[in-house]
């Protein structure tokens, strides 16, 4: 962005800077993904606690749950 549309940006949302409105979205979609992951964690475990589940369908649930997080997160970044 030019200085001019920096300062159009800042001046139509009360001083906030584009950077810093990215920070903001990439934080809130990171905090949604990490609780995703742990709702999911929390549901694969408790699966496999009720017998509905193997412990091997338990490890994988969650490790593709983490690459999912850690590919969203390189690509967010």
């Amino acid at each position: 962005m030019t200085n001019t549309q920096v300062s159009a940006f800042s001046h139509s949302t009360g001083g906030v800077l584009p950077g810093q409105l990215l920070l903001v979205i990439a934080g809130v979609l990171a905090v949604i993904y990490l609780l995703w992951l742990a709702w999911l964690a929390y549901a694969q475990l408790v699966a496999w606690q009720t017998g509905q589940g193997v412990f091997y369908d338990l490890l994988l649930s969650i490790m593709r749950g983490g690459v999912v997080a850690l590919l969203l997160g390189y690509l967010l970044r």
